[in-house]
């Protein structure tokens, strides 16, 4: 038996329920070239987002210092996991790892790759923090996570030595010095990833062999979306390992001096990955938004899981998508947008799906989803959410979900109002 959401039936948990409903759910949308350009166009109107190929080579001294000061320590009350109140000694520890004494008047950047998933902080630290007391679930100074294999542009260096301040495609922030490599320059991070040869994970989460001659390369785990350059000069065995049957990957490591060197690995052809970005199709978007049926919510990607708008990132990310990554920032995306106006009502409200395409992305304050199909006259909605209101005689009572999934968008949110009554827009991500 499963537990399903008020107004879901079983049925609806399966992609093809939906796709069978969209005459023309195989018509490619754009091609790769085309989604360059709708790439391009997202640099262009979002200032979140940056083409790394042409970042600014250096900042200066007030340049640095305000990116790294746009994280305010916390002035309200704050709690450790284990309940005790964050006192004024552990900011200043914070503050004084942020090494601001050593930013010079010139501060030229560096170039790297991440060579596994790594979290990206508010500030140099691991310990989290929470505004709740007994929360354990939405650290403060979890900002996002950035997938393995991403480049980055590196800023700064905190006081410890144990963490870089780093920008990549679509967000800053403090992340793990162990989990960079750095490189020679900017020449030898894209020369590697630009490469036409290679595959993208399309699965939750896949793995590479087990490689018992090399940890750095053994069962490394990459989510949907992480692109992985094939190696070209293909050997016949790998760490006493046949490659038959399996695609070599070409993975970035870190020598014992922390500079990138590339090693190679092994994924099984069994695995669910592409070469190539898939075919950028109706059916695609949601045989991909559904093999996330279920999967545990992490607020900024917290718990290997994701959160609403990382949802949406990661499932565009497989067809060649390079999206902002905070929902408010995709709402104002390039692309094909339907607007709700405050001022309508419920009718009119669904009455818009008519003209809005399942895989479009939905919005409202604070939440992203993605809109699958109609279903007895009502949109229904795929999201990774934290729960919903049942009713409880004259209020409602928060349900927690935490998870991927498929729901009426007549769903009441936790205050009592429908999901659709608070969407303020949709986007279709095309030209």
């Amino acid at each position: 038996m499963f537990y399903i959401i008020p107004g879901t039936r079983l049925e609806m948990l399966d992609a093809e329920y939906w796709i069978k409903k969209i005459a023309d759910a195989d018509r490619l949308i754009m091609t790769q070239n085309d989604i360059m350009k709708f790439n391009q166009e997202i640099v262009e109107k979002c200032d979140s987002v940056y083409d790394l190929r042409s970042y600014r080579d250096s900042f200066t001294y007030d340049e640095l210092l305000s990116l790294i000061k746009k994280y305010k320590l916390p002035e309200k009350e704050m709690y450790f996991r284990n309940g005790e109140t964050v006192k004024r000694d552990f900011y200043n520890y914070i503050a004084n790892n942020l090494n601001i004494s050593e930013i010079k008047e010139v501060n030229p950047v560096q170039y790297g790759i991440t060579i596994r998933k790594t979290s990206l902080r508010s500030f140099p630290t691991e310990i989290a923090v929470y505004s709740r007391k007994g929360d354990i679930e939405f650290d403060r100074f979890q900002e996002t996570s950035c997938q393995a294999i991403e480049p980055v542009v590196v800023l700064h260096e905190s006081k410890d030595k144990k963490w870089y301040f780093v920008q990549m495609y679509n967000y800053r922030g403090w992340v793990k010095v162990t989990d960079i490599a750095i490189a020679k320059d900017k020449e030898e991070v894209f020369d590697y990833l630009d490469t036409d040869d290679f595959i993208v994970v399309t699965g939750n989460h896949v793995r590479t062999q087990s490689n018992p001659y090399d940890d750095d390369v053994s069962e490394i785990r990459f989510d949907m979306g992480t692109r992985i350059p094939l190696e070209t000069d293909m050997p016949d065995s790998l760490a006493n390992q046949s490659t038959y049957g399996n695609y070599v990957i070409k993975l970035p490591s870190r020598d014992d001096k922390g500079n990138l060197v590339f090693k190679d690995g092994l994924i099984s052809i069994k695995e669910d990955v592409h070469h190539g970005y898939i075919p950028y199709t109706r059916a695609n978007v949601l045989n991909q938004a559904f093999k996330l049926i279920g999967d545990r919510y992490g607020w900024g990607d917290s718990f290997n899981g994701r959160d609403c708008s990382s949802f949406i990132m990661y499932v565009y990310k497989t067809f060649g998508f390079a999206l902002p990554r905070n929902g408010d920032e995709q709402e104002k995306c390039t692309g094909i947008a339907h607007q709700f106006s405050d001022d309508m009502s419920l009718i009119d409200r669904i009455e818009t799906f008519k003209n809005i395409k399942p895989g479009a992305a939905l919005y409202m304050p604070g939440h992203a989803m993605m809109f699958v199909g109609m279903d007895s006259g009502v949109p229904y909605i795929i999201h990774d959410f934290t729960g919903y209101g049942a009713k409880n005689g004259d209020k409602y009572d928060f349900v927690p979900v935490n998870e991927v999934m498929v729901t009426s968008s007549l769903l009441p949110t936790s205050s009592g109002i429908p999901f659709i009554e608070r969407f303020s827009s949709a986007i279709q991500f095309e030209m």
